[in-house]
Order: C-alpha cells, then sequence, then structure tokens
C-alpha cells in the first residue's frame, strides 16, 4: 500500500516540484496551495504525513502544525522554512513536528527526512531507492519565493562538473581518480564559493560507491541541539520532541558518501563521536547504548584556518589527522584567472540552455572586466553573476557589463564589495528580508510602478502585492 502524503505551499510553482518527486518516488501525493482546502483533504482522506510551507497567506504553517497535531496526532508534519527561519523550526519540533527543511533544498534532501520519516521495511526501502534514482532526472524549476534545486546528477557527466585548465586544477584532476578509488577520508579546504563541494561530488560518481547514496550535510545550518540527532539519529525519548525512533545521516549514507559540509562548525563534544565513527566504523544513536555499524565514506570541507581553529580549542587535533588522510586545498578564483574566460563561457552556455535562449557572445569588454576582478565570492559569486546577466540580456544577442552590473543592484554589490575580505559569505539575512530588499528596490526604481517592478525582477505584480501585504508593507 502506499504510503500518503498531503503536500501544502501556496508557491504553485514549488509545490509542483515536491509533488513531482514524492510521486516519482512512489508515493501517493495530494498537493494544494490552499492550506484551508487542505485541511479539508484531511476530514475526508487518510494521510500518513503532511510536508507544510510555513509562511503563507491564509494559514501558517504554525496554524496547520497545531491543527493537525490537535486532530490527527498520529499524522507525521515536516515544515520548509527558510535559512534565516531555523530557530523557528526548532520551536516548531518541541510543538510536535517529525523534522524540517530550509529553502533552497534538492530534491534528495527533500527525500531523506520523508524516507527517514516512513522507516520501511528493508524491500520496500530498496524500491524506494530505485524510484529515487529514477527521479533525479526531473528538471531544476525556479519560482519566486524560493529556489528548488532538482538532485544532483550522479553520471560523471553531470552538471556538477570541475571546471578549469590552470594548472592548479589539472592537478587536482589527476589525482581524482586515486583519492575516488578508495574509502579513506578525504579533508578539502578552501574559501567559500572555490568548488569544494563540487569536487567532492566528482570524488563520489568517480568511486566504487557511485551507485551508492550521497547525502550532504551542511553543519553550519544546523541548530546546536539537533546536530548530534542528525548525524546519528535518535531512540523514542532521548530528549524532548523524540516522539518516535528516526535514522540519521549515517544511515542514509550506507554504503555510500556522507559530505559533511563546514565540518568545523560542528560542536566539539559531537567531534569525539566522529571520530569514534572513523576509528571504529561504528555509531550510537542519541539515547541509545546499542553500537550500528557503519559502511560511509566521510568526505568534509572547511572554509576556516583549521590550524586557528585547533588552537582555539574550537576543532579537535586528533580528528584532524583522521580526516586529513588527502588533503586537498582548492584555489581562488583570483589565483587562476586563465580559468575566468573558461568559466564564463560555461555559465553563459548552461543558462542561456536552462532559459531556452539563442546563444550570446560574450562582448570583449565585459570578458576583460571579468578577468580584471578579484572575485572575493570567487567561482559561486561569477556563477551568480552570468546568471543575472543571461536574465537581463534574454532579448540581446550579446551580453555586456551593464548586463552583469545593473545599476539596480549596484548598491547592494557595492555593499558586498565593501566587506572585509575575512567575511567570505554573504551578509546573514533572512529569506524574507532579501526579498523585501529587492522588492524595495525594484519599487524605488520604477517610482513605485508594481508591474514594472515585477518586471524587473521577474515574477508578477501579483506576486509583489502579496509580499508587500504579508510584511505590512501595502499601506
Amino acid at each position: 500500500m502506499k504510503r500518503s502524503i498531503l503536500v501544502i505551499d501556496d508557491d504553485e510553482l514549488l509545490l509542483g516540484f515536491i509533488e513531482e518527486i514524492l510521486t516519482a518516488t512512489g508515493y501517493q501525493v495530494s498537493a494544494y496551495s490552499s492550506p484551508v482546502k487542505a485541511l479539508d483533504h484531511l476530514k475526508k482522506e487518510t494521510v500518513d504525513l503532511v510536508i507544510t510551507d510555513v509562511k503563507m497567506n491564509e494559514l501558517t504553517g504554525d496554524e496547520v502544525l497545531a491543527e493537525v497535531k490537535k486532530e490527527y496526532p498520529n499524522i507525521g508534519v515536516i515544515m520548509i522554512t527558510g535559512f534565516g527561519n531555523i530557530n523557528h523550526a526548532v520551536r516548531a519540533l518541541h510543538k510536535g513536528a517529525f523534522d524540517y527543511i530550509t529553502k533552497p533544498f534538492k530534491a534528495k534532501e527533500i527525500l531523506f527526512r520523508v524516507n527517514r520519516f516512513f522507516e520501511a521495511d528493508p524491500e520496500e526501502e530498496a524500491a524506494k531507492k530505485k524510484s529515487a534514482a529514477n527521479a533525479t532526472s526531473a528538471p531544476s524549476i525556479k519560482s519566486d519565493k524560493a529556489e528548488a534545486v532538482s538532485p544532483v546528477d550522479a553520471s560523471k557527466k553531470g552538471e556538477n562538473q570541475f571546471i578549469g585548465n590552470d594548472p592548479q586544477i589539472k592537478k587536482l584532476m589527476r589525482v581524482l581518480p586515486q583519492i575516488a578509488k578508495n574509502v579513506a577520508p578525504v579533508l578539502i579546504q578552501g574559501e567559500s564559493g572555490t568548488g569544494k563541494e563540487v569536487f567532492a561530488h566528482q570524488i563520489h560518481v568517480h568511486s566504487n560507491r557511485a551507485d551508492g547514496p550521497y547525502i550532504k550535510i551542511n553543519c553550519a545550518n544546523l541548530p546546536s541541539e539537533l546536530v548530534e540527532s542528525t548525524l546519528f539519529g535518535h531512540i523514542k525519548g532521548a530528549f524532548t520532541g523524540a516522539i518516535s525512533d528516526r535514522k540519521g545521516a549515517f544511515d542514509a549514507a550506507d554504503g555510500g558518501t556522507l559530505l559533511l559540509d563546514e565540518i568545523t562548525e560542528i560542536d566539539i563534544n559531537v567531534q569525539a563521536k566522529l571520530l569514534r565513527v572513523l576509528q571504529e566504523n561504528e555509531f550510537y544513536r542519541v539515547g541509545s547504548q546499542k553500537p550500528i555499524k557503519a559502511n560511509v565514506r566521510i568526505l568534509a570541507t572547511s572554509n576556516r584556518n583549521i590550524a586557528e581553529s585547533i588552537a582555539d580549542k574550537e576543532f579537535r587535533e586528533d580528528l584532524y589527522y583522521r580526516l586529513n588522510v588527502f588533503p586537498i586545498e582548492i584555489p581562488p578564483l583570483r589565483q587562476r584567472k586563465s580559468d575566468i574566460p573558461l568559466l564564463v563561457n560555461y555559465f553563459a552556455e548552461h543558462y542561456t540552455k536552462h532559459y531556452g535562449l539563442e546563444p550570446k557572445e560574450i562582448s570583449k569588454e565585459l570578458m576583460d572586466y571579468m578577468v580584471s576582478q578579484d572575485w572575493r565570492g570567487n567561482v559561486r559569486e561569477l556563477n551568480n553573476k552570468m546568471h543575472r546577466g543571461i536574465i537581463l540580456a534574454q532579448d540581446s544577442d550579446s551580453i555586456k557589463i551593464e548586463h552583469i552590473n545593473n545599476e539596480m543592484f549596484s548598491s547592494v554589490d557595492e555593499n558586498l564589495s565593501n566587506e572585509s575580505m575575512e567575511s567570505e559569505d554573504l551578509p546573514l539575512m533572512s529569506i524574507e528580508e532579501a526579498e523585501m530588499k529587492l522588492i524595495r528596490k525594484a519599487l524605488e526604481k520604477t517610482n513605485g510602478n508594481q508591474k514594472k517592478a515585477a518586471e524587473l525582477l521577474g515574477i508578477s505584480d501579483r506576486t509583489i502585492r502579496n509580499k508587500l501585504k504579508q510584511y505590512g508593507e501595502d499601506e
């Protein structure tokens, strides 16, 4: 019998994406953009799990959670929330939610949480994994509310290629097959945006575990109280809110690869338990004394100076040496400028195909400009600039500097460029703040004309009206 899932999100693009992924994996899915209609559905149909967004116009995710827990206590709830609302998600767990997922997310990430909820028997789980593999061909989509990204292509010729002809990159790619064909841990270091995750993915797809799961955990995004449970799972009653047994990332990655992104952000006490996994290939669920064998290869990334973290007692020296069997350093883009033209053309081709546009030339002035930049945000920043340029140049035969440095975004870009080099990531703000910052800027440029502002942002004027109403700025 198929497991039944009710999905609620008033962003219809994101709703359709989730419905497509879960249906392709074998679940019976009912999808509603109206939380009121979704709750009416619960009165008529049996449902095993509810997945609901937090921010909606008719009802909030909190209200949906409260209603489900009150009227249907046996139904599980997974919350969808923005990055800036993780503390809110933790409170939702205390109110009875099974789990939460932060936007933007990949299909594999939501499948990981859904599969973990159902704790299927081995035969059913194997069938789901097979279906999940088929689901990886699902298209990625963009919405004006959040970005939902299709799962990582597990083929060696997928989009997650490591692009570069610089001697430093060629050296890394030459050693990649040797690193991939074993199970030793790998520590990948480098500044934010250099491509650490992409290189880690290449290790997995070139390994003997390429057909196994590839699970990524962003350690920097995990609330401290949930790190251990997320990694190792927990048993019922292990802590407040642990209403059932739950598997963790090591279970999900069994037979495959586990990427611990920004591992230096993990609490020092949990680091000791990671060390045990590396030493003895076993772990304990939170609240349990029963060891579980771990058949997982660990890859780790960090953008911090690990020597300083060790000196500051924030990272265990013994864990560092366990992880550092194959130390990899990804150079910043400013140290391999010969790769910039290659990357510019790669992203231009990628985004024109993505949006179904005709090929576009890169103006000489733009290429000279791109090569001259220091790229504090590295390849990620260049990628974002080219993505912007393609969108703004869609009616033009070529991409020019004004498409990349559109005046609408100039003040934001200037603020970012003035940030200290020590702060490599973008300024932390919630998704809601970022949305409103862009909407206000667009309205300022169009003298309050919502229709023109919507055209600038590539969204509907109805969306702008809803956002202004949602954030109390529709006066």
